[in-house]
């Protein structure tokens, strides 16, 4: 350990309030604060939000006396307790889920670009922005630094602070919604807010440190109050009736989310064929033909069902949910004996971004 590494107070630098919430902000952090506002799901008021956020600080602590996931990455993590069966079933959820979740990235930026028009055109656009992201992965697969992740991590929470400064996302991306049978009731709209909510928090499965590491841990748990506060913020319907924004500022903004939206659509696709590399045992650039042919199926699939942005956000946060699930049995059993490798621990490097941050 070097000098650099530890504080006067002996505490590692990773090791405290402020790292272990800064690593939840970035991790869990990104295109979410634009799309889930924008989504506008039917809302059944904060706490559906509130409650997310509650049952993800119980898993975190539950993950986090089992050892973590910092450390080792999510998919090791499952593979040492539950098997290789199970932690290519959570491979599977991270390539097949937010697969199909860029198609709700690429239709929220083509709302954005559109200024709200959620009709044929903003499909068409979407597929040009799944195309052209999936052309800029396959010829440059190298992903942002890390000081551009953090650069468009602030360029996002600005457009999404603008917006509700303004009076919320346009009215056009998820003013239609899916309000049949089930949807109408009190239950069904607090699980379109939920579900789809988890796309939000996708990269904490990966950023859990270990019980003993007391101030990370503490830190972590900040990160996620304070991320779901601003949750709330975003998505709180507005006090008074919403005037539409000027004309101009609602062109620059739009043109800036859609812009931002563009660039997790094509660090996802990267890191989604990466999973598929690990998946299959084939090449990169068939991941990304697969991701992108798959989004493009769900992007068609959600015009001909007359699918908004908060229906096509379900799929990858039910992928979501369905991997903390797995991830929390894996925590309630005891490690498997076995010999690791290299590749046991190289996830943690390739953590999908979802909606918040590069794994490039």
């Amino acid at each position: 350990m070097t000098r650099t590494d530890v504080t006067r107070t002996g505490v590692t630098r990773h090791d405290t309030w402020s790292a272990g919430a800064a690593k939840a902000l970035g991790a869990v952090l990104g295109a979410g604060a634009l799309l889930l506002p924008a989504a506008r799901a039917p809302q059944p008021g904060p706490w559906t939000g509130i409650a997310v956020a509650g049952v993800l600080a119980g898993w975190c602590l539950l993950v986090s006396a089992a050892g973590g996931t910092e450390d080792s990455g999510p998919v090791a993590f499952v593979r040492d307790r539950l098997g290789p069966g199970p932690a290519r079933a959570a491979t599977a959820l991270y390539f097949g889920g937010f697969a199909a979740g860029q198609a709700g990235v690429a239709l929220g930026a083509a709302e954005f670009a559109s200024l709200g028009d959620s009709g044929w055109r903003s499909y068409a656009i979407a597929a040009g922005v799944l195309c052209s992201a999936a052309a800029y992965a396959w010829c440059v697969p190298r992903g942002l630094s890390p000081a551009g992740r953090r650069l468009r991590l602030a360029a996002v929470l600005a457009l999404a602070v603008s917006w509700r400064a303004l009076g919320g996302p346009l009215p056009g991306p998820g003013s239609g919604g899916w309000t049949g049978g089930w949807a109408e009731g009190w239950a069904g709209a607090a699980l379109l807010v939920a579900v789809p909510l988890l796309f939000g928090w996708v990269g904490l499965e990966g950023a859990v440190p270990a019980v003993p590491r007391r101030r990370a841990l503490g830190g972590t748990l900040l990160g996620i109050a304070l991320a779901a506060a601003l949750y709330a913020v975003l998505l709180a319907p507005p006090a008074t009736a919403a005037q539409a924004p000027p004309p101009a500022a609602a062109a620059a903004l739009g043109l800036g989310s859609a812009a931002l939206c563009w660039t997790y659509c094509r660090t996802n696709l990267q890191a989604t064929a990466t999973r598929w590399t690990e998946l299959t045992g084939r090449t990169r650039r068939g991941g990304l033909v697969a991701a992108g042919l798959i989004a493009l199926a769900v992007l068609a699939l959600g015009r001909a069902a007359r699918w908004d942005l908060s229906v096509l956000l379900i799929g990858p946060g039910a992928a979501t949910a369905a991997l903390y699930t797995l991830i929390a049995v894996a925590a309630v059993r005891r490690p498997r004996p076995q010999e690791h490798t290299d590749h046991d621990r190289s996830d943690r490097f390739r953590v999908l971004e979802g909606a918040a941050r590069s794994a490039g």
